[in-house]
């Protein structure tokens, strides 16, 4: 059973909050790049995610991801910002092609680079004792399918272990971006 502890208003404030949380950042990248023409476009994806009474709060920009792992399966919380991304979500490119395009590692949706303005992807989750909180930069999820991802994060129960499996498995198939692996576990007694 998913349930929520928080008032309607007190979910819209946190969402809120976590906007305008991005919104300050992108505008700071913004500010210093201004101040030192060495860093003109400098940019960054941020995926970041935080729980309280039970609910999972996540705020996204770019190409890194959120993933839950609950009940046994794993699920994309986030979407990719990327050129491909959006063409797979349009019908112009078949999602079986997305992962081998030349412009699958071009960024839509970041904080800072050339133009003012993340766009900022919100979600609110109802979360369950033992599941598993994934957040991850694309140096993993381009080089380990989903389903391993999954087989990895439901044989580890120690968080720390699952990190070093994942980055490992990454770098075993190539590891040709940085790796950067989040993962928490949810504990405690659920509400009935």
């Amino acid at each position: 059973m998913r349930f929520s502890n928080l008032q309607a208003s007190e979910e819209q404030n946190a969402l809120r909050d976590l906007q305008i949380a991005l919104f300050q950042a992108d505008s700071r990248i913004f500010e210093e790049s201004g101040l030192h023409p060495e860093w003109r476009g400098m940019g960054t994806t941020l995926t970041m995610a935080f729980a309280v009474n039970w609910r999972l709060f996540v705020a996204h920009a770019g190409d890194s991801r959120c993933y839950l792992l609950s009940g046994g399966k794993l699920q994309r919380v986030t979407q990719d910002h990327t050129m491909t991304a959006e063409m797979v979500r349009h019908a112009i490119l078949p999602a079986e092609k997305e992962a081998q395009h030349p412009y699958r590692h071009i960024v839509t949706n970041i904080l800072g680079g050339t133009e003012r303005g993340v766009r900022v992807e919100l979600h609110s989750i109802d979360l369950r004792a033992d599941d598993l909180l994934l957040l991850c930069s694309d140096g993993l999820t381009e080089m380990v399918c989903e389903e391993r991802i999954a087989a990895i994060l439901g044989e580890e129960v120690e968080p720390k272990r699952a990190c070093e499996r994942l980055v490992a498995e990454a770098n075993e198939h190539g590891g040709k971006d940085n790796i950067t692996v989040i993962v928490a576990r949810i504990q405690g007694a659920t509400h009935a």
